[in-house]
């Protein structure tokens, strides 16, 4: 027998349902596009992991885990892993050394201000594939112009091979990707402090604030969550930052450029190891949703802490 309660809550989705039929009607097409495009390949993901595959990459059997066990027994994983680390968190932390200060300048009024904005997007406007074609070309051995300008000034006798070199091609990877991504943070930043109450450094400059205090205990805690928005975002994209790498160096040389979505594209359409690929995409998968949560966690708990 039905309670009064669930009663009353069939008649509230009624009226609910009676007064915006249109809405919902028209949030279909989302709702639809949102199961097949999102939740049905991560769902067919997650099986395929978890399953012996074919050599079309379907699964045949479900409820294995010897994909993983081929996995863990790789010998480059640690070295992939410990690259993708270095390169996430080592991006983020130079995007923030030269998006905040940027944004700081450009929260302050000087000639050509509007200028500068406009022309601090140009990278984030540009798509990834056109910057990492440009700065391959720029990093050429042989016919690129920073190998030609290093050469005119004297810096270097014989021509660099930057993308032949471990070291060099590691950190132009990291070089191109800072670029590409800084402009949005500095966007980001410059947002977050256009968005300060103006008054609180009015105050501050009564009661002999200098800029440094006014910087340290106003500014910052002002901008926290927008920091831990961007660099969290950031810290994601980095992890998935596929073309990139994919159009400057492949990889190469010898895996020394890979990141993990690099390299499960290697295990899967090179080496066609399907079944470890989808299991190191769901590994990946994972990693990223468990960061998110202790880091937002911590974050708020600090918060809550203050």
């Amino acid at each position: 027998m039905a309670t009064a309660s669930s009663v009353g809550l069939r008649r509230r989705w009624r009226e609910e349902w009676g007064e915006n039929k249109l809405a919902y009607w028209l949030l279909v097409p989302s709702l639809l596009s949102f199961a097949i495009f999102l939740i049905f390949p991560i769902v067919n993901m997650i099986i395929t992991a978890f399953s012996q595959v074919d050599i079309m990459a379907r699964a045949t059997h479900f409820g294995t885990l010897q994909n993983f066990t081929q996995l863990a027994s790789d010998d480059r994983l640690p070295l992939i892993i410990r690259q993708t680390g270095l390169f996430a968190f080592g991006t983020v932390f130079m995007e923030v050394i030269i998006a905040f200060p940027l944004a700081m300048t450009l929260n302050t009024r000087f000639p050509g201000r509007s200028l500068a904005k406009a022309l601090i997007l140009i990278p984030w406007a540009m798509p990834y594939a056109v910057s990492a074609i440009t700065w391959k070309w720029i990093f050429h051995g042989q016919m690129g112009t920073l190998n030609y300008f290093l050469s005119e000034l004297g810096i270097i006798k014989n021509y660099v091979v930057w993308l032949g070199n471990p070291v060099s091609a590691f950190a132009a990877a990291m070089f191109v990707e800072v670029w590409s991504s800084v402009a949005f943070m500095t966007v980001t930043f410059l947002a977050g402090l256009q968005g300060i109450p103006p008054h609180i450094y009015d105050a501050a400059k009564m009661d002999g604030a200098s800029r440094w205090r006014e910087f340290r205990d106003m500014t910052l805690p002002q901008m926290r969550n927008v920091f831990m928005i961007v660099t969290l975002l950031s810290i994601i994209w980095a992890f998935r930052s596929f073309g990139t790498i994919w159009i400057l160096t492949k990889g190469d040389p010898i895996f020394r450029t890979d990141i993990v979505v690099t390299y499960l594209y290697k295990l899967a359409f090179e080496f066609r190891k399907f079944g470890p690929g989808f299991a190191l995409s769901v590994a990946l998968f994972v990693v990223l949703i468990i960061f998110s949560v202790i880091y937002t966690r911590l974050l708020g708990s600090q918060d809550e802490g203050r």
